[in-house]
């Protein structure tokens, strides 16, 4: 039908014929182009689109965590200039609030420490004193200690002492018995002899 409106429309020109066939092969070609255009779309479709979609999944994980990210940092950073604000602000109210005398507080400091280093050092010496006494003192309990060694050999001697002490105890203690034996005896021989002495004294003419 196409043709035929197409030869009816278009008037033959002369030295030019009507070519069907060659007609027919130009729409082949559109045709095949088209199809092959058709197919190479959908094919590029496939190819893309999963990729956009799995691009525009991909950023809106990614706005999902840059967004919070972007609002901590923020948040963060008013933070941290709040906070050197303060820290600016209590500074300032420090130096104001200094004690004025504290130069001066701190050159009587500076004096007594001077003092306590000297007070040190006098100590020091001192302690250096103690222990050249103490190193004498050592000595001297060596000394002690040489004497007491003396004295404790010469006390060896003193158990063979104290046997003839008690031996001797024994012997007075002898004596005693006899002292007293002997008074008893003297008393008896007394009692014995006064009777007849004073029977004869009586008769004697002075």
């Amino acid at each position: 039908m196409t043709k035929d409106k197409r030869e009816k429309q278009s008037p033959e020109k002369p030295g030019h014929q009507a070519t069907p066939e060659s007609g027919a092969d130009l729409e082949e070609v559109l045709a095949s182009f088209v199809q092959t255009f058709e197919s190479s779309a959908q094919r590029w479709e496939q190819t893309v689109y999963p990729f956009i979609s799995s691009f525009e999944a991909s950023a809106k994980r990614w706005e999902r965590m840059v967004y919070p990210a972007i609002i901590v940092f923020g948040m963060m950073g008013l933070s941290g200039f709040w906070l050197i604000y303060s820290l600016t602000a209590d500074v300032h109210e420090l130096a104001r609030n200094v004690d004025p005398k504290m130069e001066r507080n701190l050159a009587f400091m500076a004096e007594n420490i001077s003092r306590l280093s000297n007070s040190v050092e006098s100590m020091t010496s001192e302690v250096r004193d103690m222990q050249v006494h103490i190193h004498s003192m050592d000595t001297s309990i060596l000394v002690m200690k040489d004497d007491m060694g003396a004295i404790s050999t010469k006390l060896d001697t003193l158990p063979p002492l104290l046997y003839t002490i008690s031996e001797m105890n024994q012997s007075m203690r002898g004596m005693t018995i006899n002292t007293g034996l002997m008074s008893h005896d003297v008393r008896g021989m007394n009692e014995s002899i006064g009777r007849p002495a004073s029977f004869m004294r009586s008769y004697a003419p002075w």
